[in-house]
């Protein structure tokens, strides 16, 4: 494998319950303060255009641009509450040193918008392992994520079969696993490792520190 494509909600930030949080109010504003059941299953990984729409199929594009915009200001707003939990996922910047020492191209391929981008580089550093400028995130143009990852390795000058692919989604998973993603490392609690499998990933980790840099060498 020549290249790493990470995602970073729920892979390198473990803050779904944060992404939770803030849907569950859009939810609300958007239906007269009623409740949602479980968000989980189509809200985490999917894009936000897409999840505003199926909310509130009504709106127009400019007015889910609008409410996608909030969600996310909300999201920040309640990650900023936490400062506790704003760090990256365990064993993240070692694996970052390692790639760079072993020269192994990595890149980010996130779903969040421009300004949670801003906000991750800014709270985390990450200017010291990635070039903002590269980071593939949601600008309007992607169909999926899918196309994140085509994108991603596009940038690194290899193709997707080149690649591993770290993901905690799903969707994503199965979407990598579709377009021919060299390698797919699934990440979560163990308890959701079976269903990652299923999805397309090759190996499951709950966190950094169990990534095998020999992966790269198969």
């Amino acid at each position: 494998m020549k290249s790493v494509l990470l995602d970073f909600n729920g892979t390198l930030f473990f803050d779904s319950s944060f992404h939770k949080e803030a849907w569950a109010e859009i939810y609300r504003e958007l239906n007269d303060g009623k409740e949602k059941g479980n968000l989980d299953s189509s809200v985490l990984g999917a894009r936000n255009d897409d999840i505003i729409q199926k909310m509130a199929p009504e709106l127009t594009p400019s007015e889910r641009d609008w409410w996608s915009d909030h969600k996310e200001s909300l999201y920040r707003e309640m990650c900023k509450k936490h400062p506790e939990k704003l760090r990256l996922v365990a064993g993240a910047p070692e694996l970052f040193r390692k790639l760079t020492d072993t020269k192994v191209p990595f890149i980010l391929a996130s779903a969040s918008i421009r300004p949670n981008i801003d906000f991750y580089f800014e709270t985390f550093g990450l200017e010291q392992w990635f070039d903002k400028e590269m980071v593939v995130y949601d600008d309007g143009t992607y169909e999926n994520k899918g196309a994140m990852h085509i994108e991603a390795a596009k940038r690194l000058g290899v193709t997707l079969q080149e690649c591993v692919v770290v993901e905690d989604s799903l969707h994503a998973i199965s979407l990598a696993k579709e377009l021919g993603a060299g390698l797919i490392i699934g990440i979560g609690s163990d308890s959701i490792h079976p269903e990652l499998i299923r999805a397309g990933a090759t190996y499951c980790i709950t966190d950094f520190t169990e990534f095998d840099m020999q992966w790269l060498r198969n």
